[in-house]
């Protein structure tokens, strides 16, 4: 008989659910459970007891679940059985999936949760079924590898992370496998993926008992995902102390420690390398009560979201912090990684259950409508790895079988749990609507069906009506929306309630409920704008939880408001159209492209901005003094890019694949795409690219690049002309916010008797080399 996944669930959260509520059998697993010795004064309902009614969520959900469907077994095992030298005939998978990639395998670990999660959510045998045979195969690997280990690529793998050698992040690929293994035993009851799961455990106890703690701390340096996370909750299953012993030493103290001291010192590090890290000391706080970890996890999140973060909740740009004081700059092709939000959401839930505040919902309510929803190509169901708000990008997809990224992974789960943090209550007597999403609640317990009808966003409000087998007490706690400034009303049955609730806060209203009773809450939206902290004067545009975007042209220019008010001022008119909800025009006498009279500016919800359009999220605001101003300094460009084109020999264009074609292209781990309207190409993982470009053999000349000047992290590069190395270049935010040129003077023996060199841009070891927007071989003035 299989066990009620319910009641595994609550072993998960340390939550108390008797057989007899949650129809468990009497199994003595379900006996070594460990409570949490922090009490929690809220947990949220189970995926199970959820069920999404019609809607954008539900779309997104079922359009991921038939991605699920469509992906094939064997060929998500092909790698770990050519690993454990076993035959396998599948096709292998590509992207971040392929043979040779050295974090093959971590998508099989998220596909066993999403699988999980899909079925706890909808019920949907077929998800079980396939999570299932992923599990069996994995036991089938694991037996024949010996000893424990269970991974797609060799143990050996992990001699170079403990001698600090070259190697892409190991033990983030295993922590997805060990969570995909506990998912599958918590939401599917499936007893051979905890057993896989200890013995894989085991191993990690086995393999670093030979540490010391120095050596411990030294090889956390090394991306390691949630590792004390996932080890922790195998202690909470089971009750094995050796497993919370292991948590505590993946704890990496270097970001940790600083943290638990309420210091911000994450500027450059990469992001979500560091948010897993704080998800795991949420979870182990709850095991142990260490205050120090409780702190850790709070700070970090204050930090991140209220300093660090864009308007769409996510943040980092090129995959890591941003020094915070000029966060307005740092808007390069590559912010909002998914994956970061998609953890800091974790985080979230841990902190509202210890303390149920608004704030906490508020930031998940934002998210998830402006990052997570907005991630997901609502006609193919695939996902976005950034979310880049730089203006003039646009959304880029995976494709079903060749890219695989770790937001590949973290979206399949994503687009699956959308119930999990709707609903929250406690032990007896209060329930949290936290979010205004269509769906069912049942708590079994009492009971109570709470049905929530809503067309929200694109309508302001939202109703539930109860279902209750007898009368219940209890306080239903309706989140007022920090958005929702005036106008903000409950009825219960028809009759409007006195509420005592301010915008941040909830609305409490205690009653005995009966079958029948609704509540209805009206919520209007406004429009308002938000600004950086660094610079006020660059800002979006939201109207209540949405945030705004306009479809632009970067060849046109990109619009810019000019005037003398406040940008919140400026008088937005909605647009009439039924079928273009909080949708708003914006009128030629503010709206300025270049030196124009004016143009007219659509602003839409950013979650509906699709279909390759180019988008501006953040506007710039200038007094008609300083536009005047900029016009003068744009004339001054004109001018100098006119004089450089008259000292042009030639130049190569990156990305154009013609142009490209006619100066030899040749290079390896390089790529091209489009960025604010410029094409560029790049290296990554030490790779490299060049081109062939004519010179003149007898005169001075020097080579002139173009680069993006809010580019960073681990960009080092070697620029070479015919093999000799006549530069070191770092890009480090150099210039944030523009464009510039770098110039290499090229030594007159590299083009003596020549008509043509090669330049080529070498990334140094694990590095990335561009991106580069631009080359041009140049006469010296």
């Amino acid at each position: 008989m299989r066990s009620s996944a319910a009641a595994i669930l609550g072993l998960l959260l340390g939550i108390s659910v008797s057989p007899a509520r949650a129809g468990a059998t009497d199994d003595a697993r379900f006996r070594r459970k460990v409570q949490p010795v922090v009490p929690l004064k809220a947990v949220a309902f189970p995926l199970q007891d959820v069920r999404l009614l019609d809607g954008p969520f539900r779309r997104a959900r079922d359009l991921d679940r038939q991605y699920l469907l469509s992906l094939d077994v064997d060929r998500l095992l092909h790698n770990f059985r050519v690993n454990a030298g076993l035959p396998s005939s599948a096709v292998p998978l590509g992207g971040w999936e392929e043979p040779k990639c050295e974090l093959r395998g971590h998508f099989a670990g998220h596909y066993l949760s999403a699988c999980a999660l899909m079925y706890a959510g909808t019920g949907d045998e077929r998800l079980k079924e396939k999570g299932d045979a992923v599990v069996s195969g994995l036991a089938e690997c694991q037996a024949r590898i010996g000893g424990g280990y269970l991974s797609a690529f060799p143990e050996e793998f992990f001699d170079r992370v403990e001698k600090q050698q070259r190697v892409w992040a190991p033990y983030y690929t295993l922590h997805k496998i060990y969570a995909g293994l506990l998912d599958m035993y918590v939401y599917c009851g499936n007893r051979q993926a905890l057993e896989v799961c200890r013995t894989f455990a085991d191993w990690v106890i086995a393999r670093n008992a030979k540490l010391s703690d120095q050596q411990m701390q030294q090889m956390l340096e090394n991306e390691h995902g949630g590792m004390n996370e996932v080890l922790a909750n195998l202690y909470a299953l089971t009750g094995e102390e050796k497993y919370l012993a292991i948590a505590l030493r993946f704890n990496h103290m270097a970001v940790i420690g600083p943290a638990s001291r309420r210091e911000d010192r994450l500027t450059g590090l990469h992001a979500n390398t560091q948010i897993p890290k704080f998800v795991g000391t949420a979870r182990l706080y709850e095991l142990t009560g260490q205050d120090r970890l409780k702190t850790a996890s709070e700070f970090f999140w204050e930090t991140v979201v209220n300093e660090r973060s864009y308007v769409i909740g996510g943040h980092s740009d090129g995959e890591h912090f941003s020094a915070k004081e000029r966060l307005s700059r740092a808007l390069g092709p590559n912010t909002t990684e998914t994956c970061n939000t998609y953890n800091m959401l974790k985080l979230t839930r841990h902190l509202f259950c210890w303390e149920p505040k608004a704030s906490y919902a508020d930031y998940y309510e934002r998210a998830l409508y402006n990052h997570i929803l907005s991630s997901q190509d609502p006609r193919t169901g695939m996902m976005c790895y950034y979310v880049p708000l730089r203006s003039g990008s646009h959304k880029v997809y995976n494709g079903p079988l060749d890219a695989f990224w770790c937001c590949t992974g973290t979206g399949v789960e994503n687009h699956a749990k959308y119930g999990d943090s709707i609903y929250f209550r406690d032990d007896d007597s209060n329930v949290w609507v936290n979010l205004f999403i269509a769906s069912e609640l049942n708590w079994r317990a009492k009971g109570l069906l709470i049905r929530q009808e809503t067309h929200f966003p694109d309508q302001p409000a939202t109703r539930l009506t109860l279902s209750c087998s007898a009368p219940v007490e209890l306080t239903l706690n309706v989140r007022h929306p920090y958005w929702a400034l005036r106008g903000f009303e409950i009825a219960v049955n028809g009759r409007q309630q006195d509420v005592a609730s301010r915008p941040g806060s909830y609305a409490s209203i205690r009653r005995i409920w009966t079958t029948g009773d609704t509540v209805e809450v009206s919520m209007p939206f406004s429009l308002r704008t938000e600004g950086f902290r660094d610079n006020p004067r660059r800002f979006a545009f939201l109207f209540g939880p949405l945030v705004l975007s306009a479809q632009v042209d970067a060849r046109e220019g990109l619009p810019v408001v000019v005037t003398e008010k406040e940008p919140a001022a400026i008088g937005l008119q909605p647009v009439s159209d039924a079928g273009r909800t909080n949708t708003f025009v914006g009128s030629p006498d503010v709206f300025r492209v270049s030196d124009r009279a004016g143009v007219e500016v659509v602003l839409e919800p950013f979650y509906k901005m699709h279909d390759g359009r180019t988008y501006m999220v953040y506007f710039d605001a200038f007094t008609p003094d300083q536009w005047r101003a900029d016009q003068e300094a744009r004339a001054v460009e004109r001018a100098r890019a006119k004089e450089l084109e008259a000292r042009t020999v030639d130049s190569v264009s990156p990305g154009l694949e013609q142009n490209e074609r006619d100066h030899s292209l040749q290079g390896e781990h390089t790529a091209a795409g489009d960025f604010g309207g410029r094409r560029w190409r790049h290296a990554t993982d030490g790779g490299w690219f060049s081109w062939e470009l004519k010179v003149l053999p007898d005169q001075a000349l020097e080579l002139g690049v173009t680069y993006w000047g809010s580019d960073g992290g681990n960009r080092v590069f070697d620029v070479l002309i015919d093999g000799r190395k006549i530069a070191t270049q770092r890009l480090r935010n150099n210039r944030p916010e523009s464009f510039y040129e770098e110039y290499y003077s090229i030594p007159p023996e590299l083009t003596k008797g020549k008509q043509r060199v090669t330049v080529r841009f070498q990334a140094q070891a694990g590095a990335w080399a561009g991106g580069v927007f631009g080359v041009r071989v140049l006469k010296k003035r």
